[in-house]
């Protein structure tokens, strides 16, 4: 081995040192232990301070982008309004859409593999190569052990082109995974927005169902300042004590208390919404109550029916359909892999240089230019022999991974029939307790009007106000409670069969 060879070696070992110092140095980036709070910039080292604050500093070049749409201060806006809001202002549906367009762009590029590559290249440098030439004794002419010496310029463009003929339907494979995949993100495109509407829907629900609550404490509220004037009526004519009218003041406070409780979870379910709708949590909107919209109609009698034809229409089911035939797939492309290819190449090129020459030996030196002009064309094949067992083990995993995706498949499908079959009953259950409630009002309240008026005639106590006052308060609870279940539940089922498609569907 030459000295230069040393030269070369111990160049290299040098920059291995030097790598292997900057990876070591990298870890300054992290925190100096467990205990100590991160301060830096990114790519900086961080900083130990001293201090225990583990806070993050604001970052004011952090783009900060939530929904603020336009509306319009005066309209009540209708559930199916909230919903194309919600659809034109989330970035949930926003980034199904690009997740969609990227599986498709994943389907051009298996589609590329059926063409022809067609590189272009330009090499251009500088060389000097030296080799080492015998000397020569012919007797009357000796020349002794000498160098020859080329140094030069050296232009080399090129043009190559090569084309995979057949793979054993390798690309073939490739292709209906990348087919399937996209049909998947599409339909996952869809389920998105159906998910969105019924969160929209089901915040809307609960959010009528708190302004609900907060009606019927305000009516409680002033049913209890009717007995509260009531019973200081009765004072004032002898027939009442002080502790009657102590009474009712507590109920008075008991009702705003109960008010104010809910009016805080109204606020609360009303910013659920807008958070359902993807919009800031500022956002002053005016929304409709359900008001007298009908109940939802009865449910399908038939279950096992409804559940085949919503599982043949839920789009995460056809996704996941979808996902195990693309695994399926990848069992085809695994296996080509032990088969060969055949491919054809062709390259043109053309050389272009000017050289140096120069001979130790005999003291001179010479110019040569080249200008050579080089093409070929290949048919070649190629054979997998040994690989160290990597081509089995990407079949195994092709095959568990295809089997696994047949268990999700088999799962979804399972979860998917339970959520039907609960919103179904839940549904049904919701619709029977609303029937009940309503009887249960209209009761409450005969006997509420009846024991106040017995009251404010002397015929009755305040304690029998009392229980018929809770006895209404309860039955409205109810009532409102199993109207808003109703409407959750049948949005709930829309969603679990999927037929939940649009605003309009609600």
């Amino acid at each position: 081995m030459g000295g230069r060879s040393f030269i070369h070696l111990g160049a290299l070992a040098i920059m291995a040192l030097g790598l292997a110092a900057c990876s070591s140095s990298a870890l300054k980036l992290a925190p100096a232990s467990a205990t100590t709070p991160y301060q830096g910039m990114a790519g900086q080292a961080a900083v130990d301070t001293g201090s225990r604050d583990f806070g993050v500093a604001a970052d004011p070049t952090m783009p900060i982008a939530i929904a603020t749409p336009k509306l319009d201060s005066s309209r009540s806006y209708s559930l199916p309004e909230l919903i194309n809001i919600a659809q034109l202002s989330s970035p949930v549906t926003r980034a199904a859409w690009e997740r969609a367009r990227e599986a498709a762009a994943a389907t051009g590029i298996a589609e590329a593999t059926y063409l022809p590559v067609l590189t272009a290249d330009v090499l251009a440098g500088y060389a000097v190569t030296s080799n080492t030439a015998p000397g020569i004794d012919a007797g009357i002419i000796s020349v002794p052990n000498g160098t020859i010496t080329t140094s030069g310029g050296q232009l080399v463009p090129s043009l190559a082109i090569k084309w995979l003929l057949f793979d054993f339907g390798a690309r073939d494979a490739a292709l209906a995974t990348a087919q399937q995949l996209s049909f998947a993100a599409n339909v996952g495109f869809n389920a998105t927005h159906q998910k969105l509407i019924f969160d929209v829907a089901n915040a809307y629900y609960q959010y009528s169902a708190a302004r609900a609550q907060s009606r019927i404490d305000r009516e409680a509220l002033d049913n209890a300042k009717v007995v509260l004037s009531a019973a200081e009526a009765r004072l004032k004519q002898g027939v009442a004590t002080t502790m009657e009218v102590a009474q009712a003041k507590q109920q008075v406070a008991q009702a705003q208390f109960d008010l104010t409780q809910a009016s805080g979870h109204e606020r609360g379910s009303y910013s659920m919404l807008l958070g359902a709708m993807g919009i800031s949590p500022t956002t002053s909107i005016k929304v409709q109550d359900l008001g007298g919209k009908p109940l939802p109609r009865q449910v399908p009698a038939n279950l096992d029916s409804l559940i085949v034809t919503s599982l043949q229409r839920r789009p995460d089911v056809q996704a996941s359909f979808a996902q195990m035939k693309a695994s399926e797939q990848g069992i085809l492309a695994a296996q080509a892999e032990f088969l060969p290819k055949i491919a054809v190449s062709a390259t043109a090129n053309r050389v272009i240089g000017n050289y140096s020459v120069s001979d130790s030996r005999l003291s001179s030196s010479a110019n040569l230019e080249v200008n050579q002009p080089n093409a070929a064309l290949l048919l070649g094949v190629t054979m997998p022999i040994f690989d160290g067992g990597m081509r089995d083990a990407r079949l195994d995993s092709a095959r568990a991974n295809a089997a696994a995706s047949q268990q999700d498949f088999a799962r979804l499908q399972n979860t998917a029939a339970q959520e039907i079959v609960v919103a179904y009953d839940v549904l049904r259950t919701s619709l029977s307790g609303h029937a009940a409630a309503s009887e249960l009002v209209s009761a409450a309240r005969t006997n509420y009007d009846a024991a106040l008026e017995y009251y404010q005639n002397g015929l009755g106590t305040l304690a029998d106000v009392s229980v018929a006052q809770t006895g209404l308060l309860k039955a409205q609870y109810a009532q409102a409670q199993a109207r808003s279940n109703a409407f959750a539940a049948a949005a709930t089922l829309a969603f679990a069969t999927g037929t939940m498609t649009s605003a309009g569907s609600l």
